[in-house]
This record gives structure tokens, sequence and C-alpha cells, in this order.
């Protein structure tokens, strides 16, 4: 893959899954837990909505990752794409038990979703180097 199409697909990632992960969130976190949660599932759950479908930002992820990821397996972007899966991973399983999720837990899910953020600009950044 040239490097443009690289960039290419890591600005898909930022857009697609970077910007979208934390769509609703304010500049500062949520007093009130039942409002965080619902941002949560919102942002995180239904990352990606259409008309006919939503997908959760694991399902964004994995679907970039089957098309784009092999591309990136050399140099700090397979380092940054390394440490985006092992993010996604523990995204992926506190978003399962989320209305199981307390005060504390639901805080950790949000930092990992500008874990998410911050790691798809990091690709995106590196692919266009």
């Amino acid at each position: 893959m040239a490097s443009g199409d690289r960039a290419e697909a890591a600005g898909r990632l930022r857009h697609d899954l970077g910007k979208y992960i934390r769509f609703s969130a304010a500049e500062t976190l949520e007093a009130d837990t039942t409002v965080l949660r619902e941002r949560l599932r919102a942002d995180v759950l239904a990352t990606r909505r259409t008309a006919s479908a939503t997908q959760s930002a694991a399902e964004v992820f994995d679907h970039w990752r089957r098309e784009a990821g092999a591309h990136f397996a050399s140099g700090p972007p397979a380092e940054t794409l390394a440490r985006l899966c092992g993010t996604m991973d523990e995204l992926r399983r506190l978003s399962a038990e989320i209305d199981a999720l307390d005060r504390p837990g639901l805080e950790r899910l949000d930092a990992l979703t500008r874990d998410v953020a911050r790691e798809c600009r990091a690709l995106y950044l590196e692919a266009k180097s």
C-alpha cells in the first residue's frame, strides 16, 4: 500500500472510530452516572449509525482492521496499532458489561474512549509521514 493509501486508511479510522467514539462527550465528565452511562452506550455501542443499522466501536474497528490493518505491520504505525488493539480489547470487555459497571468502571470506559481517539490520531499522523 502506498503511503497515500495508508494515510487514507488511517484517516478513515480516525474519522469513523476516533471521532465518533467521543461524539457526544462533553469537556468535563458527566456528574450524573446515569447520564454518563447513556452517553457511553450511545458513543461506544452505537458508534456508527445509519438508517438501517448501527455498529459498535469494536465492530467499526474490526471491520477497518480486516480491510486495512495489514498495511500497518511495521515501524511506528505497527506499535500504535498494537497499542490500539490492546485498548480496544479492554474497551470491548467493559462495553459488554456497560449496564453492570459501577461509576469507576464507567470512568475507565470513558478514559478508554479518549485513548482510542488519541491512538487513531497518532496512527493517522504516522501514516502521513
